[in-house]
């Protein structure tokens, strides 16, 4: 009879805690949101999609078993959380050694964008949908005379920016109107238009940046924005007229185009150590060097945005400034200015007081020595220069300046650079080398018993179904990162170049490592391929034609020893 008094003193549902409920519930949702996107994200990140999902079921079983039988509520619900992190922490490890967690910034982004109710854009799937004056370019109706423009502009963009390609080229050659674009600074081949449809795409997108269509000689630019795969993208378009016909570069996002800094570049623990160290010294001259197209102009503005802007008052003197950088001022410089207007704008950018400057390439002697002078007074001078190595732009220098001693008296550090496209983890393939040619590329063979390069063939589905890679795109590659030599100039340094000793003694002896060592350390890693490192180091640094599977198809020979730098 106490019983039944008791049960009927309580109010339905009276025995639940609702406080206690929300938490387990919450938990819950967050654990079912975590499984359905992990199930998604597992086929293009090359997991095991069905063995996960059952683990992790598994994992969710046994700890809502464990939070029914564990007390108090404190200790069961501790319980849940500790098996829903496991749970998570297992799986981006697996993720992580197989293609890694970069791409898992962009999601989460998009996610929080997500709740914030704007309106994206629509666009049909796959197609490139333009904005002109803020609103969505309907597609041309069939019956319309921009229908065949719209279909070749289409043709043209597609392929490129779904490969997130960052350079666009539609330029005339003998087949019609060759498209070619530019991945992670590689070049590969796009679709050939027809010449009347390549001309009707390039009129077409003239017509969407606002720029004269009929005025097909006269060099024009302009921006472009458009949306493609619910992304917004924003392509800074120039155009010029040539004898073959007309020609468009577009330019993707170019305003993320130099989006990195001395932490993100590539540069190795200790030579951040350097250069940091330097910059805080605030003083001297210092050279920044790459071969064409290897990155020089986004090496200058990560090391200006190491300095403190809003303390330090910084001047450039640029000949196309690609990028407006907040709190420095640029001064231009016409690509074809004379020698005496380059000496007369430097003159005038160090009398204005300016701690830092910064000048993208220095041709007279005059401006050389206004240089040294103001570098000596204390002021940082940054110079950028075209070369292969940290020697051979210490030689240009040098030989800019004319005397060997006065070169290097202000001189505090050379930096050269070239960029490496990174191997995609999700597709790359593993294999044993031959101890010779190990020892050729100056590794152990003891230590090192696999190294990566891109695949050739394509991956397959468990019936040998050919399968695209969704985390490249079939290019192999995915992501860039740079490789720098560093050579510091310090006393013995100086007295080296100015008496036209060997420089490498020297080198060595303040433990510098080559540009092709710092490169072969990406390869032991599994980062990179012997073969993109031969490509970028020998010859033309990378401005080749890219091949179908991805450029990685070149010669086996190991790179060699750099020769022996002297300055004479």
């Amino acid at each position: 009879m106490d019983s039944l008094h008791v049960l009927a003193a309580v109010q339905p549902g009276g025995y639940i805690s609702t406080l206690k409920v929300i938490p387990v519930l919450i938990i819950l949702l967050v654990w079912a949101r975590l499984m359905t996107w992990a199930d998604k994200d597992a086929v293009g990140a090359h997991l095991p999609r069905i063995s996960l999902n059952m683990s992790f079921l598994g994992g969710l079983v046994l700890a809502f078993a464990l939070f029914f039988y564990l007390t108090p509520f404190i200790v069961a619900f501790l319980a849940l959380v500790v098996i829903l992190g496991i749970e998570a922490g297992i799986y981006l490890h697996l993720r992580n050694k197989m293609v890694g967690l970069a791409d898992l910034k962009k999601q989460f982004k998009a996610w929080l964008a997500s709740f914030k109710g704007k309106q994206e854009v629509k666009a049909e799937e796959g197609k490139v949908q333009l904005i002109k004056d803020g609103k969505p370019v309907a597609r041309p109706a069939d019956e319309s005379p921009d229908k065949a423009a719209y279909e070749a502009m289409q043709q043209a963009l597609t392929e490129p920016l779904f490969k997130s390609a960052e350079q666009i080229d539609l330029a005339p050659d003998a087949g019609g109107v060759g498209v070619k674009y530019w991945v992670d600074m590689f070049p590969y081949k796009g679709v050939t238009l027809e010449r009347a449809a390549g001309a009707d795409a390039i009129a077409y997108l003239k017509w969407s940046a606002g720029l004269n269509v009929e005025d097909r000689r006269k060099p024009q630019s302009g921006t472009i924005k458009a949306n493609f795969e619910g992304k917004k993208r924003e392509m800074k378009i120039q155009t010029a007229g040539t004898t073959a016909g007309e020609y468009a570069r577009l330019m993707v996002d170019p305003k993320r185009r130099h989006d990195y800094s001395i932490d993100t570049l590539g540069f190795t623990d200790a030579q951040k150590k350097v250069l940091k160290d330097s910059i805080q010294e605030n003083s001297g001259l210092v050279l920044l060097s790459t071969p064409k197209g290897q990155g020089l102009t986004s090496l200058a503005y990560s090391v200006l945005k190491a300095h403190d802007s809003v303390l330090q008052f910084i001047q450039t003197i640029e000949r196309n400034a690609e990028e407006d950088i907040d709190g420095i001022t640029q001064n231009k410089l016409a690509p074809n200015a004379a020698a005496g207007e380059e000496a007369k704008l430097m003159d005038w950018v160090i009398s204005q007081e300016a701690e830092v400057m910064l000048i993208d390439k220095v041709e007279d002697p005059k401006t050389a020595a206004s240089i040294i002078e103001a570098a000596k007074s204390g002021k940082r001078l940054y110079v950028c220069m075209r070369a292969g190595s940290t020697f051979e732009a210490l030689d240009q220098w040098r030989r800019l300046v004319g005397d060997n001693r006065l070169a290097t008296e202000a001189l505090k550090l050379v930096i050269s650079g070239r960029v490496l496209r990174k191997l995609c983890m999700a597709c790359k393939v593993g294999y044993a080398p031959d101890a010779s040619t190990l020892r050729k590329l100056n590794m152990n063979p003891e230590k090192v018993s696999q190294l990566f390069q891109a695949r050739t063939q394509p991956l397959r589905d468990p019936k040998g179904r050919p399968i695209p890679c969704e985390f490249c795109n079939d290019l192999h590659f995915k992501g860039r990162m740079g490789v720098f030599e560093f050579l510091v100039v310090d006393d013995e340094m100086r007295e080296a170049v100015a008496a036209g000793k060997n420089l490498n003694q020297a080198f060595r002896k303040q433990r510098g490592r080559y540009l092709q060592e710092e490169a072969l350390a990406l390869v032991e890693k599994g980062e990179t391929s012997v073969q993109e490192v031969l490509r970028v180091l020998k010859g033309s640094g990378g401005s080749g034609e890219g091949s179908e599977d991805g450029g990685d198809g070149g010669s086996k020979s190991a790179p060699r020893r750099p020769a022996p730098a002297t300055a004479t």
